[in-house]
């Protein structure tokens, strides 16, 4: 039989796969198959808009059903057929007897029936154990098979048939339509309707999870549509928030299905059909005929037939119409010569701009004009961006990229330039993801003013801050030299200022210190020159620059005096660089005043949506965050930092995410009680970002990475870590501030054959702190000092204790906590038990008030070891010199006697090295002796 379908296997299970999106139809159709196994036949009609997976639900259908065995016959309609008298039924069935050579016009009422006898009789002939006849896109069948098909509605084969027709609706004959009705409310048929699907099933069909944000859009784009939904998927336009422009061809796989609707047009139809995609997404028939030149006598006529093939649909309750889906519309805009098109642009602007409609509206034909642009065109632009930069800043971009087509040497009117520059700055400062517009950095230098200037000199800093957000450090270095060569002579200009100020800055963004002795120099000359703004920054790149660079009170003093200024500034006068208050609040964030940098923090962020500096949020949440967590709100800050690392993403900055994943993976560790796993891979995903991106080992990053192996028990990389970062053990590539607090960690993680050893690096931690009256550095260099003093316990937990002082006076309840839980130990190792106790409830409250649920965990822990070691004071054995000792210190001495170290003893045990050691002091002491050998002797005697 013609159209005979074979079997399809998978070829890896071979099995055959099911629809699953459409599982539930699929089943309905599977069911049918179920009865006419049985001997029982129907018919089905499957109907759905375009794309809604007809045609592969039949394909499925077909392979199941040859996989059982039937017979199978399937056909697709083509409209190239319709003049061919029951067409579909001769290529299934082959030639129908006495109905051979007759044309559309030679049938007759008795010839009809006939061909209607004969198909039935073929079919129950042919039936055997069971005939599958599928008729797909049946809306194109020729008249003499829809009434041969109505005839088998009104008296069904008597055999078992199964027999699936799938059509569109709006195409399909109303006679047709009306006799599929009829035999659905007789029984002896059923519809299935192809619904939208529902996002769980988007999900399935795109392999994404139900909850993405990203599926979601996609699924509300193509309003549930498969076609369209895999179309949006692969063109993957949702990631920048663009869509795709009208000029912008389908992928091929797309715009195949759709090119044989469009080529079937006759040439007059066709001409409407494109004017009909010129003109946008609603059109009225006057419109047509204005843009395409063609009568609207001729063009009623021509929509009607393009309504008749679903291309075009009336909009309800109007009297425009519209394309049947914006895929369709842009097929047909982009398959006609560009020239034609262009021309049809132009005649759509005219009509636009003559009935007054909004300048978005006529910006899309200005944007597809093949033309110069006019004066008038220009101004229709900027109309247009201003309309969209509150509401679709993207949108906006694209109009400001049509404008910069125009040559600067035409832009006669200096208003209209200033216009376009303020526009520009507006848009690259809050248009959204910045790496998506970065091509508008050389529209900006483009509209600067020509000559040397004060203003020339704020938009060439403007886009050298733009080249260094986005990682073009070089190139941010070389515009600012090059203009400032036009500046000769002796002295530094007024105009010269802005442009030193900025070549500091992005110093920074290269991960470098500003130049101190060229920072003097600036800020020497903005206040010769009454440059308060660039007096402010010069200030806060000396103080930052002093705090990475120089004794920390230098440091203190210059922010300080940066305060004071920037303090006194009004925010109309800080909008122009509100990046000065995040350098002074990293600056006072690095010296411990946390305070102070996180207002300095939330004032710059309150000014970037209004100063056009939006792209700068994610420094400002950064800063905040590493505030919070520094000051007793660190559930505060992992949300806020969650925050900077989201806008990180959407701005798009080269680094920013980096500082975002470092900052994330130490607060996973302070509060999460398990958290080291997450935070070490959040640690090391930093790492491999600076890693992918050829930049060198980023400070912070590399001790957030080194935090989370010390908290691992990795203590050899974590040395490693800092030691490289470092530029060796005198960590002269940290910053001075910085250092007592990495010299700490090498004290703790120093093994006992290291070099240099724990003595080693306490001493050094302690040297770093010799001027220093600054809070946090000196808390870090007694916490060094008193990690190496457990031979002496008394010694030690007065020195956690005043480093827990010196914690306490910055507001970081968490390091006090941190402190108090290592005094707790060793006070606990000098026998003074209900007094650990004590503190380490004191320890439990502050690490629960800072929200660092790990250190409100170990001091928990470490209170309950104590409370049950202080409750027993163990059993005594009645002979024996072991029996003073606790069960407890039995256990670890006799674990001691094995030869096993430390570090392994407390793996034995589940406790923390400094248990261990708190027991040991107490078995020297009452036992009298000095030293592990002591105790393997006794031991093996007691033994």
């Amino acid at each position: 039989m013609k159209g005979e379908r074979t079997v399809i296997r998978d070829r890896d299970s071979g099995e055959i796969g099911r629809p699953a999106v459409r599982s539930g139809e699929a089943q309905r159709l599977w069911s049918a198959l179920d009865d006419l196994g049985r001997g029982r036949g129907r018919t089905i009609e499957v109907v759905g808009e375009p794309g809604m997976g007809k045609t592969h639900l039949l394909s499925c259908l077909a392979d199941e059903a040859a996989r059982r065995s039937f017979i199978v016959a399937s056909t697709r309609c083509t409209e190239f057929e319709r003049n061919l008298p029951c067409q579909v039924f001769v290529q299934l069935l082959g030639a129908i007897p006495g109905f051979c050579g007759l044309s559309e016009d030679s049938r007759t009422e008795a010839t009809r029936f006939r061909v209607y006898d004969a198909v039935r009789t073929m079919l129950r002939d042919r039936a055997g154990q069971g005939l599958v006849l599928i008729l797909d896109d049946f809306h194109w069948a020729d008249t003499t098979s829809q009434e041969t098909l109505e005839n088998l509605l009104r008296i069904p084969v008597d055999a078992p048939l199964l027999l699936v027709v799938s059509q569109r609706t709006r195409q399909a004959s109303t006679r047709l339509r009306s006799a599929l009705a009829h035999a659905i409310d007789f029984g002896n048929a059923e519809r299935i309707e192809l619904a939208p699907l529902t996002v769980a099933q988007s999900a399935e069909l795109l392999g994404r999870p139900v909850s993405s944000s990203t599926l979601r859009t996609l699924h509300a784009a193509s309003g549930g549509n498969p076609s369209r939904l895999e179309l949006a998927f692969a063109e993957r336009w949702h990631e920048s928030q663009v869509p795709p422009a009208m000029d912008q061809p389908l992928p091929e796989q797309f715009a195949a299905v759709l090119a044989g609707e469009i080529d079937a047009l006759a040439p007059h139809f066709l001409v409407v059909a494109r004017a009909a995609a010129v003109i946008g997404s609603r059109f009225t028939l006057d419109a047509i005929a204005e843009v395409s030149g063609i009568h609207r006598g001729e063009v009623c006529p021509a929509v009607t037939e393009l309504i008749r093939r679903d291309l075009l649909r009336p909009i309800s309750r109007t009297a425009a119409f519209a394309f049947r889906s914006p895929e369709l519309q842009r097929q047909v805009h982009t398959t006609f010569d560009p020239c034609s098109r262009a021309a049809m642009h132009r005649r759509a602007l005219a009509m636009l701009a003559r009935q007054g409609a909004p300048a978005v509206e006529q910006a899309v034909h200005i944007e597809q004009s093949l033309s110069e642009l006019t004066e008038q065109d220009l101004h229709t632009l900027i109309l247009a961006v201003r309309e969209e930069l509150q509401t679709a800043p993207h949108q906006a971009a694209r109009w400001l990229r049509v404008a910069l087509r125009v040559p600067v040497s035409q832009l006669r009117d200096e208003n209209e330039r200033q216009d376009l520059l303020g526009l520009l700055t507006l848009v690259l400062g809050t248009g959204g993801r910045l790496s998506d517009n970065s091509d508008l950095v050389l529209g900006l230098r483009r509209l600067a003013p020509a000559e040397p200037g004060v203003a020339r000199s704020r938009v060439i800093a403007f886009c050298s801050l733009l080249q260094g957000y986005l990682g073009h450090r070089a190139a941010a270095q070389t515009l600012l030299n090059q203009e400032l060569e036009s500046f000769p002579g002796p002295g530094m200009p007024a105009a010269a200022v802005p442009l030193l100020v900025q070549r500091e800055v992005t110093k920074i963004f290269n991960e470098q210190t500003p130049e101190l002795e060229q920072v003097e120099l600036i800020l020497h000359a903005a206040r010769e020159h009454g440059d308060r703004i660039n007096e402010a920054g010069a200030l806060a790149l000396r103080a930052l620059g002093q705090a990475l660079t120089c004794g920390p009170e230098d440091a203190r003093i210059s922010a300080e005096e940066c305060a004071f200024v920037v303090d006194g500034l009004t925010d109309e006068v800080l909008c122009e660089h509100p990046e000065f208050l995040a350098m002074l609040g990293w600056a006072e964030g690095f010296l411990g005043f946390h305070t102070e940098a996180a207002g300095h923090f939330k004032r710059g962020a309150s000014l970037l949506p209004r100063c056009g500096r939006a792209f700068l949020r994610p420094i400002f949440l950064n800063g905040i965050a590493f505030c919070y967590v520094q000051s007793n709100r660190v559930s505060e800050a992992r949300a806020m930092a969650a925050k900077a690392k989201q806008a990180a993403l959407e701005e798009g900055g080269a680094d920013l995410p980096i500082l975002a994943l470092a900052l994330e993976s130490w607060l996973l560790m302070l509060t999460e009680i398990r958290g080291e796993h997450r935070a070490l891979h959040t640690a090391e995903q930093a790492v491999k970002t600076v890693n992918a991106g050829n930049r060198p080992l980023s400070v912070l990053t590399t001790i957030s990475l080194a935090i989370a192996a010390r908290v691992q028990g990795d203590y050899p990389r974590a040395t490693a870590l800092l030691l490289t970062v470092g530029g060796g053990p005198d960590l002269l590539e940290i910053p001075p501030v910085m250092r007592p607090a990495l010299y700490e960690m090498l004290t703790a993680t120093a093994s006992g054959n290291s070099s240099p050893s724990s003595a080693e690096w306490a001493w050094l931690a302690t040297s770093a702190v010799q001027d220093v009256t600054l809070p946090m550095p000196r808390a870090f260099a007694l916490m060094a000092r008193a990690h190496v003093l457990h031979e002496t316990p008394a010694v030690a937990a007065e020195l956690y204790q005043e480093a827990s002082c010196l914690f306490s006076s910055t507001g970081a309840n968490w390091a006090q906590a941190w402190a108090m839980t290592h005094a707790a130990s060793c006070i606990a190792a000098d026998g003074r038990t209900p007094e650990a106790i004590t503190v380490l409830d004191y320890a439990e409250e502050l690490a629960l008030r800072a929200g660092a649920s790990r250190l409100f965990e170990n001091a928990r822990r470490l209170r309950r070891e104590l409370s049950a070691f202080d409750e027993e004071v163990e059993k005594k054995e009645s002979t024996g010199v072991l029996s003073m000792l606790t069960v407890r210190e039995r256990e670890v001495a006799g674990i001691v006697g094995t030869g096993k170290k430390t570090r392994e003893i407390a793996q034995e045990l589940s406790v923390s090295p400094r248990t261990v050691d708190a027991h040991l002091t107490r078995i020297y002491r009452k036992l009298n002796i000095s030293s592990r050998a002591a105790l393997a002797r006794l031991m093996a005697q007691a033994s």
